[in-house]
């Protein structure tokens, strides 16, 4: 076994910055948690220029990222340059090379997700991706391993920090406009914020959560999605009358006949899990045959919140290189076949009166849903 894993790291944006100042900062711990030595190697950057923490030796930066993952001393590469373009090509050609690989890329994934799993398994590789989903929730860790040996009928919740914080920040009288500003000067958003309030980025999670969950080729292009730019005040104002919030919310489900998931505003009961989230909160709900119903909830944006799931990643890799345990796939993850067809799900819900343009969420509905009722009667 090799004394000291060398890694690479692909980015230093916000994200990029606060996992190298955390692998520098926080080696010790790293090491003393994952039994392993570890070396940062080299951060690939795009503009020399760009101010980077100073806590970040300037030593470590290169221009040239595909020297980086052909580099002999790096076995792990860490990509979070994002995108869809350069990052593909990267992250194919580390894999290619027998290089674990850790990403937050949840485009990528979502869209080309099961090829590369199917490459990292060919190439008896690891390729994690905590980070690409709900932030720090341990939603692909519950999915891929805590859950691994049960059988999952649904995974529903509000997967998107930035539509959370706009929507929860309106119902306080914030203007449209004031809470992306506000979202964005926060780090929730970004610049361009069509990813987030147009449905993309929650319709590329929910595609990663039906992988993991059902071990299934979903990619996001065939989940019908909605965003939030067309809800108004008037309507959250409403809707908080009836006792009810407004939340963009992200559901998949397991039926005898396929699959079925959608992303887009919905009502929910004010008691509801969903609709107590605030700023950039997400909760997810999985409902499975023998674990029962679990929520896991937390910080779902930002920078600091997807670096410690990254983190995770790291220390788990590490511990696999350490138990020589690298070589085995995954979880469910084992995708060869090609896309399936996905089912939209809002159509089975109920639509108030006073707001026919939204669907009312109802959790006994995704039960009805299921593909083994009369099983499922036991985690009620």
């Amino acid at each position: 076994m090799k004394l000291t894993v060398g890694v690479g790291l692909l980015g230093c944006g916000t994200v990029g910055a606060s996992v190298a100042e955390a692998l520098q900062r926080q080696r010790d711990t790293i090491e003393r948690r994952s039994g392993v030595r570890y070396e940062l190697r080299a951060v690939a950057i795009r503009d020399p220029h760009k101010s980077r923490p100073d806590s970040i030796d300037a030593g470590l930066f290169t221009r040239d990222a595909r020297a980086l993952i052909e580099d002999e001393h790096v076995d792990l590469v860490i990509e979070l340059i994002g995108g869809t373009t350069d990052a593909a090509e990267l992250v194919e050609r580390a894999l290619e090379r027998g290089r674990h690989v850790i990403t937050a890329n949840k485009d990528l994934l979502a869209t080309q997700g099961p090829r590369l799993q199917a490459l990292a398994a060919s190439r008896r590789a690891m390729l994690r991706f905590e980070g690409a989903v709900a932030g720090a929730i341990p939603v692909v860790r519950t999915l891929g391993e805590a859950l691994a040996g049960d059988d999952i009928y649904a995974v529903a919740g509000v997967i998107n920090g930035t539509c959370t914080s706009i929507l929860s920040a309106m119902e306080h009288g914030t203007s449209y406009a004031e809470a992306l500003t506000e979202a964005q000067r926060q780090g929730y958003a970004e610049s361009d914020p069509s990813n987030d309030v147009d449905g993309i980025d929650a319709a590329h999670k929910l595609a990663l959560i039906a992988q993991l969950a059902f071990g299934l080729a979903v990619i996001s292009p065939r989940v019908r999605r909605k965003g939030i730019a067309q809800v108004t005040q008037a309507e959250i104002a409403r809707a908080r009358l009836l006792g009810l919030r407004i939340r963009l919310v992200a559901a998949t489900i397991k039926t005898a006949e396929g699959l079925m998931a959608e992303v887009g505003p919905v009502l929910v009961a004010h008691d509801h899990e969903f609709a107590q989230t605030a700023g950039n909160e997400n909760v997810v709900r999985v409902v499975a045959r023998d674990a029962g119903t679990l929520a896991l909830r937390g910080a779902g944006a930002g920078g600091t919140a997807t670096g410690s799931a990254v983190l995770g990643d790291v220390v788990t890799v590490l511990r696999a290189i350490r138990e020589r345990g690298e070589l085995a796939p995954r979880g469910r993850i084992g995708l060869l076949e090609p896309a399936i067809d996905v089912a939209p799900f809002f159509n089975e819900l109920d639509r108030s009166s006073e707001l026919p343009g939204y669907p009312l969420w109802n959790d006994a509905a995704v039960l009805r849903q299921t593909c083994s009722k009369r099983r499922l009667r036991s985690v009620r």
